[in-house]
């Protein structure tokens, strides 16, 4: 399992959402309503893009959003 929810908020603690969604090739209503909680997650193929990314940018807490 993957928290999608904390993944998404940690993004935008880097980064403004609509930032991150460019750099993902992700919509940006998307990752917000994910961040939200309104979506409980990504397509594989935009998920695969945020896991490469947040492992990117945060390799000490990625372990914490993998449940």
């Amino acid at each position: 399992m993957i928290n999608w929810q904390q993944l998404t908020l940690n993004l935008r603690s880097y980064k403004p959402l609509s930032k991150i969604a460019k750099q993902a090739d992700i919509d940006a209503g998307t990752l917000r309503r994910i961040a939200r909680g309104d979506t409980p997650e990504p397509k594989f193929n935009q998920g695969i893009r945020l896991l490469d990314l947040h492992y990117d940018l945060f390799p000490d807490r990625h372990k914490d959003v993998l449940l």
